[in-house]
């Protein structure tokens, strides 16, 4: 099981997404690449205090995923930027938050990209979810 967040944890979600068939479909519809930042990192993981996985998303695939930590992180940009702690992106992995809900409560920052067009996928952001919980994390 990859640590989160890795290359490698961002590699295998993006095989999870391209064989969930549950975000295939809910996702048919959606195009633009997403950035999930996460900050507050734990020392431990030796990535420094922030970083960047890029997902290459159009149509209910991912067609690559990229990695992003310490000076790389002022490359990493896309049409749509989701930032949280470590521990916010460990609760939706798990299932505890739910994405939407947290982005309204501020936990989840839309730093870049429309809200309102994001909310208009929960299905895919479930869907979402489930591939990342079979990806798991260390």
């Amino acid at each position: 099981m990859p640590k989160f967040p890795s290359r490698e944890w961002a590699e295998a979600f993006c095989k999870a997404l391209n064989e969930s068939a549950e975000y295939k479909s809910a996702a048919a519809r959606w195009e633009g690449d997403i950035i999930f930042l996460a900050t507050n990192l734990p020392h431990e993981l030796g990535v420094g205090d922030r970083a960047a996985m890029k997902f290459l998303l159009k149509h209910g695939q991912c067609h690559g995923s990229e990695f992003y930590q310490g000076d790389a992180m002022s490359r990493a940009d896309a049409p749509y930027i989701l930032e949280a702690d470590y521990k916010t992106w460990l609760d939706v992995i798990a299932g505890r938050l739910q994405p939407i809900p947290a982005m309204v409560l501020g936990k989840i920052k839309v730093k870049k990209g429309s809200f309102s067009v994001l909310a208009q996928y929960v299905t895919a952001s479930l869907a979402m979810i489930k591939a990342a919980q079979k990806v798991g994390v260390q």
